[in-house]
């Protein structure tokens, strides 16, 4: 072995320490509702004519009009701004922010 080898393994040790301990990012998703499915905790929006499923996280916090409300109280055709993260191939939703005219 090398000298430099125990140095290169100390860099890569450090760098997956690194990798594991950076929090998740949030994206942030911005549309209109397609529509809302309640029984699979599901909602769906529509941007740039692609609809996107999310999967509502268990402590999702939902908003209409800056007022807290269940996801039953949203409408298809509300504007809305969806924070998430992406586990696999789901999109799981922690805030959903609506707006009603």
């Amino acid at each position: 072995m090398s000298q430099r080898a125990p140095f290169v393994i100390g860099v890569l040790v450090l760098a997956l320490l690194l990798g594991m301990t950076l929090p998740v990012f949030a994206d942030q998703l911005q549309g209109k509702i397609a529509s809302i499915n309640p029984d699979k905790n599901q909602i769906v929006i529509t941007e740039n004519f692609k609809n996107w499923t999310f999967q509502l996280d268990k402590g999702v916090q939902i908003f209409l009009n800056d007022r807290q409300c269940k996801l039953g109280e949203l409408q298809a055709g509300d504007e809305s701004i969806v924070t998430f993260t992406r586990q696999g191939e789901r999109f799981l939703a922690s805030v959903v922010r609506c707006m009603r005219k």
